[in-house]
């Protein structure tokens, strides 16, 4: 009788035991499937918190002298030029930038809803970038941000517009100097947020012509957003490696607060989901083995006389081999839609309890669990029989009588 045919005979025979290892298989099977995907999905989330809570580190000048102006003392910073920006923005990890400083202006041919003669201004080379719109202390409600190649462009808040009966397209006029910007955006604050609705956005050129500035100068804080806030430190040090500034002159401070607020979360995540690979792996090997073992030691009479009539070892190695594998080729035809289900929703819970995370199980990761587990239930038998092969037929049978 060839060894397909006796595997075959004993799988279809002992239906309890080839039952309860079929059971175990998918139970095994469909716990990796799961385990893997929430990996996937842990990592893919992480990565996403990373990019979307982002971090950021400035550059600006030291003090660099003071001028009296009536009562009012202006401190003056070194300025950052815009060919040390480029230097530093050309760094991979690091996704925009903002240059951003703040300057009085007084109002022209518009009221400020304070009522006051002048108010502030708050200047960016990108408005989208400004810490109050990323923090969500302000909202973009009309029109668009001020990007970087705007000339005379300004954000109004909504409370500015009303007094004023202004909308996107129309022209303010500042005065002492006179500079006429155009309204491309208009925002609003949040109710629960303290913040001076005064306030107008603006682009460098209209901040340079307004204060007699240089052109080109940066003499407020330049704002650099990392792509991966875990990598914040490394960036850093690069710039200082690699921009040929007069550093001592200079700061370079980080921002990692969004970041810091998130960190202990993530890293609890990734903890957690490697404890339950660690956790699924380990119990398995240990239970599949122990029920591998007690199918061999039920079966040392058979390997007796089996070895007493002349069959070789290595044939009927094969046939436990067979058995086995054949039972869980099956389990992993049975347990492949099953599980293809089954991480779908777990996706849909993912997504309900930390929001959108959108995680692709390519089939080659299936392929590849699924070879892993063939290895070691292949790896569990030979060391399963491995005990009771080293006796001689004589030795099994003895030990039997």
């Amino acid at each position: 009788m060839n060894v397909l045919k006796r595997a075959y005979l004993y799988d279809t025979r002992k239906k309890g035991k080839s039952l309860t290892l079929f059971l175990l298989f998918v139970l095994i099977t469909l716990s990796l499937t799961v385990s893997f995907y929430v990996l996937g999905a842990a990592q893919t989330a992480a990565a996403n918190l990373r990019e979307t809570v982002g971090a950021s580190f400035s550059l600006y000048g030291k003090p660099m002298e003071f001028s009296k102006e009536t009562a009012d003392y202006a401190m003056q910073l070194v300025p950052v030029f815009r060919k040390d920006i480029d230097l530093i923005a050309d760094n991979s990890g690091i996704k925009a930038w903002n240059a951003r400083q703040s300057a009085s202006a007084a109002a022209g041919n518009f009221i400020l809803p304070s009522g006051m003669p002048s108010g502030a201004i708050s200047v960016n080379t990108s408005s989208a970038w400004n810490q109050d719109f990323t923090s969500g202390i302000l909202m973009l409600t009309e029109g668009r941000h001020i990007a970087g190649d705007d000339q005379y462009a300004a954000l109004i808040s909504r409370e500015l517009a009303e007094e004023n009966g202004l909308q996107v397209g129309c022209e303010l006029l500042f005065k002492d100097p006179a500079v006429t910007v155009e309204v491309v955006g208009i925002y609003e604050s949040d109710a629960g947020m303290e913040f001076d609705t005064d306030t107008i956005f603006t682009d460098y050129d209209t901040f340079w012509t307004l204060t007699g500035s240089t052109a080109g100068s940066y003499s407020g804080r330049v704002d650099f957003f990392v792509t991966d806030p875990a990598g914040l430190k490394n960036i850093m040090e690069q710039v200082r490696q690699n921009v040929p500034l007069q550093w001592e002159d200079y700061e370079l401070s980080e921002d990692t607060a969004g970041y810091d607020a998130i960190a202990y979360q993530l890293s609890a995540i990734g903890r957690l989901t490697t404890v339950l690979i660690i956790s699924v792996i380990s119990v398995s090997t240990v239970v599949l083995f122990l029920i591998l073992a007690m199918r061999i030691r039920d079966r040392v009479h058979e390997v007796g006389v089996l070895l007493a009539i002349g069959v070789s070892k290595g044939h009927i190695i094969t046939q436990f081999v067979v058995e086995t594998t054949a039972i869980l080729l099956l389990t992993l035809l049975f347990s492949c839609p099953i599980g293809y289900f089954a991480i779908m929703q777990v996706g849909a819970f993912l997504r309900d309890m930390v929001g959108a995370v959108s995680v692709d199980f390519p089939i080659w990761k299936l392929l590849l669990q699924y070879g892993i587990e063939t290895f070691v239930v292949i790896a569990g038998v030979m060391i399963a029989v491995y005990p009771v092969f080293r006796l001689h037929p004589k030795d099994i049978l003895s030990k039997i009588s």
